[in-house]
């Protein structure tokens, strides 16, 4: 009698542990962004200008890279002075003033990386940053092998390989 119940229990933290590597496999990969909601409505367009190219790495080695880059535009000008002639009855110089506007435009790369986790019965993704020691943990809704559903807080984002 014992024997079976020790037997029936190894066969449970065996099938246990036969499953959580076949969850780990399917989410370790690179995922891309496919879709973005906040509060219900779609906000993928805001979302990929403010998070461009975003990005989440999870290696089979516990660690996680995000990447993405911003975009930063700023209204500038550049005025060029321009001596045309001097004036020798009024004793003064003709002067050219000339005016340019545009837009100065900057790309700034954004590399965070940390340690991932399998929380609470492997129902959330945990994400802990390296250099700024914060936590964010998402809720995985979905799970495939091309395609991962997470949600944190009022934000679900959908993501695909």
């Amino acid at each position: 009698m014992k024997k079976t119940i020790v037997i029936a229990i190894g066969l449970v933290i065996l099938l246990a542990a036969c499953d959580r590597k076949a969850f780990v496999k399917k989410i370790v990969g690179t995922w891309k962004l496919d879709k973005y909601l906040f509060s219900g409505l779609d906000k993928t367009l805001l979302y990929d200008t403010t998070y461009r190219n975003w990005q989440l790495t999870v290696g089979d080695d516990q660690v996680y890279t995000k990447t993405w880059q911003e975009f930063f535009f700023t209204p500038d000008s550049l005025t060029i002075y321009d001596t045309l002639g001097y004036d020798s009855v009024a004793l003064s110089y003709t002067i050219d003033t000339n005016k340019f506007f545009f837009i100065d435009t900057a790309i700034t790369p954004h590399l965070e990386i940390g340690k991932w986790e399998l929380i609470n019965s492997e129902e959330d993704l945990q994400l802990r940053n390296d250099s700024s020691l914060a936590v964010e943990i998402y809720r995985i809704l979905d799970l495939t092998k091309n395609n991962l559903t997470v949600r944190k807080g009022n934000e679900e984002f959908y993501l695909g390989k």
